[in-house]
């Protein structure tokens, strides 16, 4: 095999990663596939398990609803025999002797305290309390036309056996309600037959609408309380009064095995699926590979010669582009010096046609021609040096009143406040004064131009040892990180006008007298730029505080 060439026999050792993309997305597939039917089957087995669950709760309505005409001819016959306390005794005897029937039966007189006037089976106390006077007070509290049937929750007994009392009242037996209590055993619960009603599911009754284990009235099939699981609930009515709560799961698959083994089904045949899929990309994309091998062994020699003219082109390129520089910065130097020099010339001719004692506002509007001519000049300047090292002419600059100076030459747009950060004056540096106000007045029209619908411009000196820190933050639109990355650079600018020199006269300046600027800025959480400059130390006499003063155009 001639040289280059990669080793194929290994390279078969492994996938590619088209061949891992084609697994990976057949695996969520197919997962997504099983979650989903997965999830279908598991809705219809709750639906279903829901309704065999309210099929059963209305069964156990119905087997209390006997309770309720048992008690109805109960009440009939005591109303016939004018609540004889003999007769109701004979007619309740047989139903407390069969096995699985009402442990007790009384006839309960309400006045006051309810007061059993008859009863068979186990006694009970003659004045009901607790529970049993509850229930009975409800009973009567809740009757309609067709009486009132009311369940006790489970009370008394003891750890195996526990209470369960039902009261009943008639319109045909004022003044009195059948009272009956059966014991009850929580723990015991027989396994259920296929023959019996709804044996597919395993049911607790509480007697109470909610689940709570001392009020356990059974659970079938033998497994203990809570159930576990996917379960279902339905509250069975008793009577008139808090009706019991049915909790219920299903033994087996209530949609059968063939609906639960689908989900299953689908992901092993999706993963086959995916495998062959797996096996034809790879044999594609190796044959690719080994075509794509040769290309490269010839193309190798090209990309080393194109690697090494790579260096000269990009040198090439920053030469071409400081040539240009220069000769935009001479160009424009030479068209500007002479309208400023007219301009310059005229101002000093109309200084001179205003006489010796001019009006105040004449002579200060002509102060500020002046100094805004010389301050274009020095502008022209800098374009005409960009391209060349300047080297600064140091004198002693208060900072603090260059600040002030720069915020008055280019006061605040409407709709922005200009915020002074200051020290107490003066803070003493050693630096072109002109050059310094060019980095200020660079900053803060720059602060301006980015809020257009207004805001808020920040000036803000610190000092800290022989350092000065000087910040202009504004709240406008800010950068993002690519546009903060070249900001610096010269002919970059993302404005419509302007030629992308300002940010680079000031780094140059800067640079020029030892320091630093560094800039923050996020996508409209606004920019701050921070210049470092070496300084002098303050006058002894000389006492700093902090100071904020706002200034707001009009």
């Amino acid at each position: 095999m001639a040289a280059g060439l990669p080793d194929l026999p290994a390279a078969r050792m492994r996938l590619r990663p088209l061949s891992l993309l084609v697994l990976l997305a057949v695996a969520g597939l197919a997962t997504a596939s099983f979650v989903f039917t997965r999830h279908v089957v598991s809705d219809q087995e709750h639906k279903l398990l829901k309704q065999r669950t309210d099929e059963a709760s209305l069964y156990v309505s119905s087997l209390l609803g006997s309770v309720r005409s048992e008690f109805s001819s109960l009440a009939g016959t005591a109303a016939a025999t004018s609540a004889d306390p003999g007769a109701f005794r004979r007619s309740t005897k047989l139903l407390t002797a069969v096995p699985g029937g009402f442990a007790t039966i009384a006839l309960v007189r309400l006045n006051g305290t309810p007061q059993v006037v008859a009863q068979s089976g186990a006694p009970i106390p003659t004045a009901l309390d607790g529970p049993r006077a509850a229930a009975a007070r409800a009973a009567v509290a809740k009757a309609g036309l067709t009486g009132g049937l009311v369940s006790t929750p489970l009370f008394g007994g003891d750890a195996k056996t526990r209470k369960l009392g039902f009261a009943y009242t008639s319109p045909a037996l004022p003044g009195y309600v059948i009272y009956a209590e059966s014991d009850v055993h929580p723990k015991v619960s027989n396994p259920t037959t296929s023959g019996q009603p709804f044996s597919e599911l395993v049911a607790a009754v509480y007697a109470v609408p909610r689940v709570d284990a001392s009020q356990l009235i059974a659970v079938t099939g033998g497994f203990k309380a809570p159930l576990r699981g996917d379960t279902a609930a339905a509250k069975s009515p008793v009577g008139e009064g808090d009706p019991w709560l049915l909790v219920a799961k299903a033994r087996r698959p209530l949609v059968g095995s063939a609906a639960t083994a689908t989900p299953w089904i689908l992901l092993g045949a999706v993963l086959l699926v995916g495998m062959l899929g797996v096996v034809v990309v790879e044999t594609l994309a190796r044959r690719r590979e080994y075509a794509l091998a040769v290309a490269d062994e010839r193309t190798e020699e090209l990309k080393d010669s194109m690697r090494e003219l790579a260096g000269a082109q990009e040198q090439l390129v920053r030469s071409e582009r400081l040539a240009a520089i220069g000769e935009l910065a001479s160009t424009i130097g030479h068209e500007l010096r002479n309208p400023l020099g007219v301009i310059s010339n005229a101002v000093y001719l109309l200084r001179g046609d205003l006489g010796p004692s001019p009006t105040e506002a004449a002579s200060r509007h002509l102060t500020t021609a002046e100094r805004e001519v010389s301050a274009a000049t020095v502008i022209v300047s800098d374009l005409l040096e960009f391209a060349r090292q300047r080297d600064p002419v140091t004198t002693d600059v208060d900072a603090v009143a260059l600040v002030e100076e720069a915020l008055t030459v280019l006061p605040p747009p409407r709709g922005i406040t200009a915020v002074r950060n200051l020290p107490a004056p003066p803070v003493l540096l050693a630096a072109d004064r002109d050059m310094l106000r060019q980095v200020l007045l660079n900053l803060i029209g720059n602060a301006y131009q980015a809020m257009i619908e207004g805001g808020t411009v920040t000036v803000g000196l610190t000092t800290n040892g022989p350092r000065l820190h000087l910040s202009v933050t504004d709240t406008g639109t800010g950068m993002d990180a690519e546009v903060s990355r070249r900001v610096f650079e010269p002919f970059y600018t993302t404005k419509a006008r302007g030629v992308g020199l300002g940010l680079a006269v000031t780094r140059r300046i800067v640079d020029a007298h030892g320091g630093e600027i560094a800039v923050v800025s996020a996508p409209g959480q606004g920019t701050t730029f921070t210049v470092t400059l070496p300084r002098v130390a303050v006058p002894k006499q000389a006492s700093e505080r902090d100071a904020s003063a706002e200034v707001t155009a009009s």
